[in-house]
Parts: C-alpha cells; structure tokens; sequence
C-alpha cells in the first residue's frame, strides 16, 4: 500500500499551480483581444485620433496669381452678436465670436488680394465683402465649428444689389475652452469661400478692372 503524498504545509500541488497560470494567461489575452477590438471600433466609427488634415488650402484657377492686385474692404455685419457663452458642467465660458471671425477672414483675404482692411482703412475699394457667422462649441470632443458667410459688393456701397454671397463650414480641435480652436475652424471655413470667390469669373473679372 503506498503511503499519501504529504506535501509542505502551505505548498499546494503543482497540477493547481499551473491551472492558475494558465487561467492569468487566458485574463491577460482576453483584456489584449478587448482593447484591440476596442481601438477598431474607435477608428472604424471615427473616433479615433486619426491627424488632422488642416484647412483647405486655396487654389487659384488656371492663369490667376495670388494675391490679386486689389484693394478690398472686409466689415462685420452690425447685426451679428460679438459673444457666444458655452455652459458646460456648471461652468461657463465666453469668447468674442464677430472678433474671431474677422481675425479669420482678414487673415485669409490677406492672402488672395495685395490690400485688405476695414473700410475705413481701404479708400476705394473694388468691393467690399459684409462678414456674418455662427460658431459653435462640442467640449466633450474638444471640438469647434464654424459657419462664416461672405456677401460681396461692387465698391462700398452695402446697400446696393450684391455680386454674390459665399459660405464654408471649417472645424477644428483644440484640448479645453480655447480661442484659437474658434479663430481655427473660421479659417477653415474662410478658405472655403476663398476658393469659391477665387471660382467665379464674374467676380474675377471686376477684381481685375475688366
């Protein structure tokens, strides 16, 4: 008759002990497996840090050289509100929306004519583009959204018939409350009425005296 297996008090048997390994190997793979699944339902469904592509650039036609030798004056419709308020979890923030739209045009006009400020900056200019907008906040995404609207007159008469009125989308992401992530997305949308001004043969055509 053979004598029991006594084993060291405190020991267990060597079968247990690797069924525990086994069983911490088979957690270990099971949490890889999640956050791997995890990550491709984040980038399938777009909320992935995938990079940014930035804003549009601008693209003159064929033939066209920028910035267009021009004098053009950019205001702000009085009518549109300076501030925009955000509430999120019992805190409020606030920021110049009409300034930072104007900051963004003015910054994207620079670029396609030789002479662009306010009217009472530009005497005599070939148009004057009238500037309304919205901005809006998402601060869980960390994410800005801008409509900016472009309405073109012949000289600086504002109260005349327009040449045409242009509109973009932009949006930009910036971590928490940030200025730079409104004045961003307006760009963005800027460069889109850019390109869409720098598309009308109409308008290039008085830009130019013809």
């Amino acid at each position: 008759m053979r004598k029991p297996l006594v084993l060291p008090r405190g020991e267990a048997p060597a079968v247990i002990s690797g069924a525990r390994i086994s069983s911490r190997r088979h957690v270990r793979l099971l949490s890889v497996a999640a956050a791997l699944l995890a990550a491709s339902v984040m980038m399938l469904t777009g909320c992935g840090s995938a990079p940014s592509s930035g804003p549009p650039k601008l693209s003159p036609p064929p033939g066209v050289t920028l910035p267009i030798p021009a004098r053009v004056a950019v205001q702000v419709d009085p009518s549109m509100p300076n501030t925009q308020t955000v509430e999120f979890r019992g805190e409020t923030w606030q920021y110049a929306d009409a300034e930072l739209m104007e900051q963004a045009a003015m910054k994207v006009f620079r670029e396609m004519f030789t002479e662009v400020g306010t009217p009472q900056s530009v005497k005599a200019p070939a148009i004057t583009i009238r500037l309304t907008g919205y901005s809006s906040v998402n601060p869980i995404m960390s994410e800005y959204y801008a409509t900016p609207t472009a309405t073109v007159f012949a000289g600086g008469d504002t109260y005349a018939q327009p040449l045409g009125t242009f509109s973009g989308n932009g949006t930009a992401s910036q971590p928490n409350f940030s200025r730079a992530g409104v004045a961003s997305a307006y760009e963005g949308g800027f460069r889109q009425i850019g390109n869409r001004m720098l598309a009308d043969p109409s308008l290039l055509a008085r830009l130019r005296g013809k």
